[in-house]
């Protein structure tokens, strides 16, 4: 279990009353839970932290997905049939857009708000390690093979009135989907904190761009998604659920 602070969550959740977005200024919830699991965080972890919210210790109660093990995001459309939620972190990227279906049109109708983590992978910042992906896709006949043999693969995102860089259009990507309300990310670098944080207000990318993304990449499911060598040495150990 741990806290993610969330300033300013409130304007950034606009389908959410006005009330609740002025005080929100935390949220609080069970990190990478998987559908084994979910039952047990549902009925011991909710009401333990549900007796801390009502103390004032934070506002909002989420719940976080482990989108390595879970590309299909069946916890969270499990979670959707509970009304106890008030906000989720849901993996989604250019080349993983299957929450697009199987959870934001849940979390939108509930008023669920959504912390979007992924926008950005090693995938998409490593020209090699794309190529790579592409020829295997390519081989296993999940994407056109013109994506193999093409020297920059996401190329055609780049261009005048388009993104300047794969990681704007990535964020940009993100940004702009129905249901997404807050992206996340994370870097030690200062140089592209301020990049990144150039690239989110930006407006969406073209309506052309975003419908070849979709066309190329709506079908894929689980792309990008393994945890990097530093963070599968201290990967949180799932849940207990024995009694």
């Amino acid at each position: 279990m741990r806290c993610k602070r969330a300033r300013h969550i409130g304007r950034s959740f606009p389908h959410r009353s006005s009330a609740r977005k002025a005080s929100c200024c935390v949220a609080a919830g069970p990190a990478r839970v998987h559908l084994a699991e979910y039952d047990y965080a549902l009925n011991t972890i909710v009401p333990a932290l549900m007796k801390e919210q009502a103390k004032g210790k934070f506002r909002y109660l989420g719940i976080t997905e482990a989108p390595s093990d879970d590309a299909e995001h069946e916890m969270l459309q499990r979670a959707a049939q509970d009304d106890v939620w008030d906000v989720t972190m849901v993996a989604f990227h250019l080349m993983h857009q299957n929450a697009r279906n199987a959870v934001f049109p849940q979390t939108m109708a509930k008023r669920v708000g959504t912390l979007l983590m992924f926008a950005v992978r090693n995938i998409f910042a490593r020209s090699d390690r794309l190529r790579s992906t592409m020829r295997d896709l390519t081989v296993a006949g999940q994407v056109e093979k013109w994506l193999a043999e093409a020297a920059d693969p996401l190329g055609f995102l780049i261009h005048e009135g388009g993104a300047k860089t794969i990681t704007e259009a990535a964020y940009r990507f993100a940004r702009h989907e129905p249901g997404v309300d807050v992206v996340l990310f994370g870097t030690g670098d200062t140089d592209h904190l301020r990049t990144n944080i150039a690239s989110l207000p930006k407006p969406a990318l073209p309506d052309s761009d975003r419908q070849k993304l979709s066309a190329l990449f709506g079908h894929l499911t689980g792309i990008g998604l393994e945890l990097p060598p530093h963070k599968i040495a201290r990967k949180i150990e799932p849940i207990h659920t024995e009694h």
